[in-house]
């Protein structure tokens, strides 16, 4: 029959991908976090001055943000090449032109998930920061080796990361953690390395109790911006105590400072 070669016309619904709901929350939260520690000078300050005198030379700022390190490193090292660079290319935009006048000053666009010498840089570096970045990659291991590829003999990787399993909340889910950390994890992470361990320390004991509250007991996603205010304001109270009693054996984050050796053997 004629009617059996008929065919009938087929609708096909073309839908534009949306990214997940996981990835939104994560760029919103995040960003809103980082503007907040922008208006928190005192505590940046303490946190800079803890991993500041591990830097030296040529330096690779990783997951530099909106500049808030970034401009204490170039005041404190006008002599030091200074290479900054984020994964998101506005972050990278914006600290371009917010240095445009430094020559010794060039942000790129990085992702540790791949090797570094694949992405714009061709240079070595004598220290490398990461301040809060680790937790964001799922092979954190790779990526610790990625960074071992571009220092120079003798250099540091200076590691910043949030500290303590119990403390994984919906704030960390919301900013795009995979993990918190503690010294056992990140000695076992590192014996895989041809890195050393040359410091590592707890940071900020303090702030553990409001991470707690807001986002174990809260379930709150985002750092709330009046209690980082108040908490910036008693800051040199709390890094005197942090510093006498506490001895950095306990603390919301965790610094840890790796060295490359002086000499790398011949293969």
């Amino acid at each position: 029959m004629q009617g059996s070669t008929q065919t009938t016309p087929t609708t096909t619904t073309t839908t534009t991908p949306t990214p997940t709901a996981p990835e939104r929350v994560y760029e919103e939260a995040g960003k809103d976090n980082l503007s907040l520690f922008d208006n928190a000078p005192r505590f940046t300050n303490w946190l800079y001055s803890e991993v500041k005198p591990f830097l030296k030379g040529a330096i690779l700022e990783i997951g530099a943000g909106t500049g808030t390190y970034s401009k204490k490193i170039i005041a404190d090292f006008p002599e030091s090449r200074v290479v900054l660079s984020d994964i998101d290319p506005v972050y990278v935009q914006r600290l371009n032109e917010m240095f445009k006048d430094n020559a010794k000053v060039t942000a790129l666009g990085i992702n540790l998930d791949h090797a570094v010498r694949d992405q714009q840089l061709h240079e070595t570096f004598d220290a490398v920061i990461a301040l809060n970045v680790m937790e964001h990659i799922e092979d954190d291991v790779a990526a610790i080796n990625n960074i071992y590829d571009i220092l120079n003999p003798g250099g540091v990787f200076v590691v910043l990361v949030p500290a303590h399993k119990f403390l994984y909340n919906v704030m960390d889910k919301s900013i795009g953690h995979f993990r918190r950390y503690n010294k056992k994890m990140m000695r076992e992470k590192i014996a895989t390395t041809k890195f050393s361990i040359a410091k590592m320390f707890y940071f900020n004991f303090t702030s553990m109790f409001g991470w707690f509250v807001n986002g174990n007991i809260l379930k709150k996603t985002v750092i709330n911006d009046s209690a980082l205010g108040a908490f910036d304001k008693v800051v040199p109270v709390v890094r005197g105590i942090e510093k006498t009693i506490l001895r950095k054996k306990i603390g919301i984050s965790l610094i840890t400072v790796l060295k490359k050796p002086e000499e790398t053997q011949a293969q």
